[in-house]
């Protein structure tokens, strides 16, 4: 259940192209990824930077309790220093360096502590948080290692995910697509299945684009399995979440795919938002036996 309370795998990882570096004799291209954290206003502001298929982006994870918000931007990086400009919601320009006398590792890639200075400025919208901090700390990794860290086993490099499903358990996901500015409404309920009380995994968000961003505001949770009830055979589930969730949903197949409606009055709170509506004519749904498994 692990993999389902983390978004698509691409959240938590990450990794920086930057220019190609000289090398004795030789041009290699150095990756790096960056990651800090800190805390504002009852918030934890969790930022990471990442290459994809050479796209470098910067992905700022917000959170507060259950109610999270992600942005994704594209980012410029160079050997000392990260920028990314949030929209007219803010902008990050730090240099970075390993932490004096910080731990640093080699093994296929030289990773350690790292400090970050200079200026990052967010306010979410309608103002629900506001970050000014001139200095952060986190992490670093450096691809290939630098030659002069001792040689050590291979470091195994981050793939994109594709998970396998259990046999118990049941997965089920509903998304409506709003023709009117491309906005995507999504709830995703993941339930291993064990005999007797267990927990379960919610997640749900408000996808949209603007400013270029990606930006992703919702509710993710655990919440008691009586609040999920499902039967394969007969292609129905209900929903009813706990608070900061409203209202409820049950899904119906029809076919013979696990495809189905999800009707009800199931209703969510976001971040600088107002409150989101997922369920619905507009929304098509699925349900299907077994959750992700890691590998």
């Amino acid at each position: 259940m692990r993999r389902a309370l983390v978004l698509a795998g691409a959240l938590c990882a990450a990794f920086l192209t930057i220019a190609p570096a000289l090398a004795v004799g030789t041009e290699r291209e150095v990756e790096r990824e960056l990651a800090f954290a800190l805390k504002a206003e009852g918030f934890t502001a969790r930022v990471f930077v990442s290459n994809n298929d050479g796209e470098t982006s910067a992905l700022m994870f917000l959170s507060r309790g259950p109610r999270v918000a992600y942005y994704s931007v594209p980012a410029t990086v160079t050997a000392d220093r990260v920028t990314a400009q949030f929209g007219t919601l803010g902008e990050l320009d730090y240099r970075f360096a390993p932490r004096y006398d910080g731990r640093v590792d080699c093994g296929g890639a030289e990773a350690g502590e790292a400090v970050f200075d200079g200026s990052f400025n967010f306010t979410g919208e309608h103002g629900y948080v506001h970050i000014e901090a001139s200095h952060a700390e986190g992490t670093f990794q450096i691809y290939p290692e630098p030659r002069g860290c001792p040689r050590g086993r291979f470091l195994r490099r981050v793939v994109p995910y594709s998970p396998t499903y259990s046999e118990k358990g049941a997965t089920l996901g509903a998304k409506g697509l709003s023709r009117v500015g491309g906005t995507v409404r999504e709830i995703m309920v993941f339930d291993g299945g064990q005999a007797g009380s267990h927990r379960i995994a919610l997640y749900a968000f408000l996808v949209e684009r603007r400013e270029g961003m990606s930006v992703a505001r919702g509710v993710q949770q655990s919440a008691r399995s009586s609040a999920f009830h499902w039967n394969l055979e007969e292609g129905t589930a209900t929903l009813r979440p706990p608070a900061p969730f409203t209202g409820w949903a049950t899904f119906t197949r029809f076919g013979h795919k696990g495809h189905g409606t999800w009707r009800g009055s199931l209703g969510m709170p976001i971040l600088g938002g107002k409150p989101v509506r997922l369920a619905g004519r507009q929304f098509r749904a699925f349900i299907h036996r077994g959750v992700p498994q890691d590998r």
